[in-house]
C-alpha cells in the first residue's frame, strides 16, 4: 500500500476514536472554512463593482483651507496693506517722505542667515537669489554685521549695504534689470559738518534747503518721534542745527554723512539728540529717546496657530498668499493688551478682519489686533504699554477663535516674533559721565549755529 493510503487510514482511525463533541467541532470548522473559500470571490466581485460605481465628491478650496488652518484665517484671505482702513492717516511729513527715502536696518544676531533676515522683514526671496547670483558673499553673515537697505513703493529691494567692518561695505544696487555689486572702502577723513536753518513753510522743505537729505530727515523724524512730532508740532520760525559726519577725500565730500547731533528750538524749548559710540541716540542727559515694545499682546502664551509667513502658498492655486501676522489660538474673551505706548488710530469692524484695533507707536511702528469679540478703546485715545484694549474673539473671516496680531515697521509688515524690538535703555552707567560731558560740548557748538 502507498504511504498516502496508510496516512489516510491512520487519520480515519484517529477520527473514529474521537468523541461526538470533538467530531462536531471539527466538522463545523471544516464547513466554516469551505464557506469562506466560497464567499471570498463573491466579495471581491462586489468590491470591484462598488469601486466602479463609486461617485467622487470634490471638496471646495475653502473646505481644504479650513482643515489646514484651524484658529486662523482661510488661506485665501488677504488684507490689502494699502487699504486706508488698515493704516494710520498720513500727515504732511509722511506724504513728503517717499518709501524709497526710508532706510531700513538690522544687526545680525547669533545663528541668523541672510534668508532668515529676509523672512523677518518680508523681503522678496527672488531679490535675495538675484543678489547671490551677482556675488555669493552676500550670504556670509557674521554676528554684529550691520545691514541697511531701501525699497521702492512695490517692496522691490533697490539697495542693500552690508557693513562688514568700520571701513569695508558691500553695496548691491538695482540697475533696472539686475543688481550691481561694488565694494566701498572708507579711505578719506571723517569731519563734522554743521547744517542749520529756520522753518519757513514746513520742516521738510526747510531741512532740504539747509542741505539735509531725505534720508537724514527721516532719521531725525524717527529718532525724535517720541519727543517731537515734526509733522504736527513744527512751526514757522522754529530754528534748527544738525551736525553731520561726512567723509572727505582731497578736501571733497564723498558721502552725505550720518547724523551725529541735533538741536531744535521750538517755542522757547530745546529738543536735543546726540549719537553715542554704541550707534544709539540719546538726549544730553544720556536718556533713551525710544519707547519699548513688548513682543506678545497677551499675558498668557498661547499656541501659535499660524505664524508670520510672507511666502505662504495657497494649497489649491499655488499662488503666494502671504500671512502678514501671527495668529494665537486664544479663546474668545481673552484680554488683549497694547504692546507699546501709542495712539489708537482705528477701532472698527471689517468684513474680513472682524472687530479690529490699530495703534500707532510714534512714526516707526504700528500694531494691528484683529478678529476681536469686543473693543475697549476709541479712535484718538492714547494708550500705554500693557493697557487692556480689547477681548479676543472669532469675528470676521475666521476658522476658529484666535487673535491675529501684526507689527508694522516703516509701513511694512515684519515678523513680530523675530525682529529686534526697540528698547528704552539709557547710556551705560560706566559711560554716562563721559557721554554727558561730550554731549554738552556738541550741543553748545550747535547753539552757535542757530
Amino acid at each position: 500500500m502507498s504511504k498516502s493510503i496508510k496516512y489516510k487510514e491512520a487519520i480515519a482511525a484517529r477520527f473514529g476514536t474521537l468523541s461526538k463533541r470533538h467530531k462536531f467541532v471539527l466538522l463545523s470548522l471544516f464547513l466554516f472554512t469551505c464557506a469562506i473559500f466560497i464567499w471570498k470571490p463573491t466579495h471581491s466581485l462586489q468590491s470591484t463593482s462598488s469601486v466602479s460605481n463609486r461617485n467622487e465628491v470634490s471638496l471646495s478650496s475653502e473646505n481644504l483651507q479650513t482643515l489646514a488652518d484651524q484658529n486662523s484665517e482661510p488661506v485665501g484671505t488677504i488684507f490689502d496693506p494699502n487699504d486706508p482702513e488698515f493704516n494710520a492717516p498720513k500727515d504732511e511729513l509722511d506724504e513728503q517722505l517717499a518709501a524709497k527715502d526710508i532706510l531700513h536696518s538690522h544687526t545680525v544676531a547669533s545663528g541668523e542667515t541672510l534668508g532668515a533676515i529676509f523672512n523677518q522683514y518680508a523681503l522678496p526671496m527672488s531679490d535675495m537669489y538675484s543678489l547671490l547670483e551677482v556675488n555669493k558673499s552676500a550670504a556670509n553673515m557674521r554676528v554684529g554685521v550691520d545691514l541697511e537697505w531701501q525699497q521702492d513703493e512695490d517692496g522691490k529691494l533697490t539697495e542693500l549695504k552690508i557693513h562688514r567692518n568700520i571701513k569695508d561695505t558691500d553695496v548691491y544696487a538695482w540697475a533696472g534689470d539686475k543688481y550691481s555689486f561694488t565694494q566701498q572702502q572708507e579711505e578719506g577723513e571723517i569731519k563734522p559738518v554743521f547744517l542749520s536753518g529756520r522753518v519757513t513753510s514746513n520742516f521738510y522743505n526747510s531741512a532740504r534747503s539747509a542741505g539735509l537729505t531725505p534720508g537724514q530727515i527721516q532719521t531725525l523724524a524717527k529718532q525724535l518721534q517720541w519727543k517731537f512730532d515734526f509733522g504736527k508740532e513744527a512751526r514757522k520760525g522754529d530754528k534748527f542745527a544738525v551736525e553731520v559726519d561726512k567723509e572727505f577725500i582731497d578736501g571733497k565730500a564723498v558721502s552725505s554723512g550720518e547724523v551725529k547731533a541735533v538741536l531744535y528750538e521750538n517755542a522757547g524749548r530745546e529738543i536735543t539728540l546726540v549719537k553715542h559710540t554704541d550707534d544709539h541716540y540719546y538726549d544730553v542727559q544720556g536718556r533713551s529717546l525710544n519707547r519699548a515694545l513688548e513682543r506678545y499682546p497677551t499675558h498668557q502664551r498661547f499656541r501659535i496657530s499660524s505664524p508670520f509667513d510672507p511666502y505662504r502658498k495657497h494649497p489649491i492655486t499655488g499662488r503666494i498668499s502671504p500671512h502678514n501676522g501671527t495668529d494665537f489660538a486664544a479663546p474668545v474673551g481673552t484680554s488683549v493688551y497694547a504692546t507699546g505706548d501709542g495712539v489708537v488710530v482705528r477701532a472698527l469692524h471689517h468684513p474680513l478682519a472682524g472687530n479690529y484695533v490699530i495703534i500707532k507707536h510714534g512714526r516707526e511702528y504700528m500694531t494691528r489686533y484683529l478678529h476681536l469679540s469686543k473693543i475697549l478703546v476709541k479712535k484718538g485715545q492714547k494708550v500705554s504699554m500693557g493697557d487692556k484694549i480689547a477681548l479676543s474673539g472669532n469675528t470676521g473671516r475666521s476658522t476658529g477663535p484666535h487673535l491675529h496680531y501684526e507689527l508694522i515697521k516703516n509701513g511694512r509688515a515684519v515678523n513680530s516674533m523675530k525682529v529686534p524690538l526697540p528698547q528704552a535703555s539709557p547710556v551705560k552707567e560706566s559711560e554716562r559721565a563721559h557721554f554727558k560731558q561730550q554731549a554738552k560740548l556738541t550741543i553748545d557748538a550747535l547753539r552757535d549755529q542757530v
